[in-house]
């Protein structure tokens, strides 16, 4: 997979790639709308892994987060992939 693209579809997983205040660069993140009509430096809602277990029940209730899509880049196409990976490692 080429790790230097930007999301293009819900639910794939990324991680940020540059300083943003506030923001851990190591977090994981599940892209929670559809960004292929954003442009690159328009903002797109995601999801942040750790939240989303913290509302396993009631999924809605993870709270989003705006990031710039260009700040974002692809680790994995989708959680089941991502968590098969770390077999991997």
């Amino acid at each position: 997979m080429d790790f230097s693209i930007n999301p293009a579809r819900p639910g794939q997983i990324c991680k940020i790639v540059s300083d943003i205040p506030d923001m851990e660069s190591e977090q994981v993140y599940i892209v929670a709308e559809d960004p292929a009509g954003s442009a690159s430096h328009e903002t797109i809602e995601v999801v942040e892994l750790k939240e989303l277990q913290r509302n396993i029940k009631d999924p809605a209730a993870a709270r989003r987060q705006l990031i710039p899509k260009d700040q974002l880049v692809v680790i994995s196409e989708d959680l089941e992939t991502y968590v098969r990976s770390w077999n991997d490692r």
